[in-house]
């Protein structure tokens, strides 16, 4: 069975550390691009080899961790310092680990996680923590959402039908996540009207086609909350992103637009500095989904 190891170089450690966000978006996708070519191959040893692979055969899965040369100069009774150079604020299905998507190692991410990567208060002061205590490390601010979002797809079917929400298997817990995640429903759906027709709800490409406009949409929302933020701590030099991370390509995704290729394209989205932005969006979404 293919196995992965964390390996380090004593005589090289990669202790350079993203200056800007820029740098920290490069970093990011960088080690993204090196997991999904990594699952590529552990599929290949799978479907291709199968039987006839090698017990001894190794596909590996080589972080960065450029963060954990920071902490080597500490004694071993000390506390390292905490010096991540990214926060992200994700989801908290088992498919999306962040530092492994995102390829990166120890002391590499300040990540917060929760069901349907929402903005709660509790999250809120995780972030609140990063832009006063990480401010001088932290370079970029990334929500990433994914596809296939258990969270988001009970947000529609609840939007959709009512009575889902008032189920007795959704506990007033799980509803004040759905409550998040509706406004980006909602104008999701308000778009796909718009652009698809009064009679869009009947397209038997909709309901779907809602549910990955909203995954986008709510990672977009709130990384224009997360923008507000920074700006109103008055703390410079951080960059805010959004993105959806495929579950089926395990690359990171730009919302996507009219012409893209299936799946869209690899990359981090700046966040929204006005909310007509998002609107904007979400309308962009629409049309790049409409059915041919």
């Amino acid at each position: 069975m293919p196995r992965h190891d964390l390996r380090y170089n004593p005589a090289s450690p990669e202790d350079h550390r993203p200056a800007n966000g820029e740098e920290a978006r490069r970093a990011l996708l960088d080690g993204n691009s090196r997991f999904a070519e990594w699952i590529t191959t552990c599929r290949a040893a799978v479907h291709e080899r199968g039987a006839e692979a090698s017990a001894d055969e190794v596909n590996e899965l080589v972080l960065s961790c450029g963060g954990l040369a920071s902490i080597l100069t500490f004694a071993a009774d000390e506390y390292p310092t905490q010096k991540p150079f990214a926060a992200v604020v994700g989801c908290s299905d088992a498919r999306a680990p962040m530092e492994m998507v995102l390829g990166q190692g120890y002391n590499d991410l300040f990540v917060i996680r929760n069901a349907g990567n929402v903005m709660s208060d509790v999250a809120a002061g995780s972030v609140d923590f990063t832009l006063s205590a990480l401010a001088d490390s932290v370079r970029a601010i990334v929500v990433m959402g994914h596809t296939g979002c258990g969270a988001v797809s009970g947000a529609v079917a609840s939007y959709l039908d009512p009575s889902q929400y008032w189920s007795k298997a959704i506990s007033p817990n799980l509803r004040v996540i759905l409550q998040r995640i509706f406004v980006a429903v909602r104008e999701s759906d308000r778009a796909i009207r718009r652009v698809w027709g009064a009679d869009a709800a009947t397209d038997p490409h909709y309901v779907e086609a809602l549910k990955e406009a909203s995954v986008h949409l709510n990672a977009a929302y709130t990384g224009f909350e997360l923008r507000r933020d920074v700006e109103a701590a008055g703390v410079e030099g951080i960059e805010v992103f959004h993105a959806v991370y495929d579950v089926r390509s395990h690359l990171v995704r730009t919302p996507p637009r009219s012409g893209d290729p299936a799946g869209g394209h690899q990359g981090l989205t700046p966040a929204a500095k006005e909310p007509e932005e998002l609107s904007a969006l979400a309308r962009q979404m629409a049309e790049a989904l409409k059915p041919s």
